[in-house]
């Protein structure tokens, strides 16, 4: 068994990613990254179609059976909610993602606040100058379960930015080195420049310009810094 297979058996247990395709369609769908679909579901519910929490919350992205009748209601949608489908629950979810998302101006920290502690809370702390729009950081948000959540849910973004860039979703998006930078952020991309010895020309020309030498590292610092991320969780 390679190495590669060996962390790919890893995150598969710490990061597993069931239903891809329907992540990949909704996310595609709403203008979301599907890694950062994947990471609320992972934090929410570990993938687990019967997650049901104390206050109710239901499905792979745990929703509160009021908040998922006012979202199918905004997406036009008639019918029983099955909040236990996956696919209908993924979709309300998403949908639910990108309004937020809008809601708060493109800002995903307070999105993924709002997300966990609800946006009339988030609101109230924008209003009481407890949190500043565009300069939130999770560190700041008072509640501690949504604290722990943003973090939680940032740290395994990562995770699945690289793992499932790399092998996962390859088969849908034909991800190559460059492919894959488009879908790092720009801290990351300076950190594996740095790490590799080409922060400058990732600076200046991005991992285009990069020596095909030096691509092949760049997988095995990508895990290595998703590692590191994961132990900080």
């Amino acid at each position: 068994m390679s190495v590669l297979a060996i962390l790919a058996a890893i995150y598969g247990y710490w990061a597993p990613f069931p239903y891809q395709p329907t992540v990949l369609e909704q996310s595609r769908r709403y203008g979301l990254n599907p890694f950062l679909v994947a990471a609320v579901i992972r934090v929410e519910s570990r993938f687990r179609t019967d997650a049901v929490s104390r206050r109710g919350a239901m499905g792979l992205m745990q929703l509160m059976p009021p908040s998922a009748r006012w979202i199918a209601t905004q997406m036009g949608l008639s019918g029983p909610l099955i909040l236990t489908n996956p696919r209908q629950n993924i979709a309300l979810g998403t949908w639910y993602l990108r309004y937020l998302v809008n809601r708060y101006h493109g800002d995903e920290t307070l999105a993924l606040a709002a997300y966990n502690g609800g946006p009339a809370t988030v609101d109230e702390w924008l209003r009481s100058g407890i949190l500043y729009a565009g300069e939130v950081s999770p560190d700041n948000i008072p509640y501690p379960e949504t604290r722990n959540f943003v973090r939680r849910v940032r740290r395994f973004e990562v995770v699945y930015r690289v793992m499932y860039g790399w092998l996962g979703l390859s088969k849908y998006w034909g991800l190559g080195v460059v492919s894959m930078a488009k879908v790092m952020s720009e801290e990351t991309k300076m950190k594996l420049g740095e790490r590799l010895g080409v922060a400058s020309i990732v600076r200046q020309e991005g991992w285009g310009g990069v020596p095909a030498r030096e691509c092949g590292n760049l997988v095995r610092e990508a895990i290595r810094l998703a590692e590191e991320e994961l132990s900080r969780s």
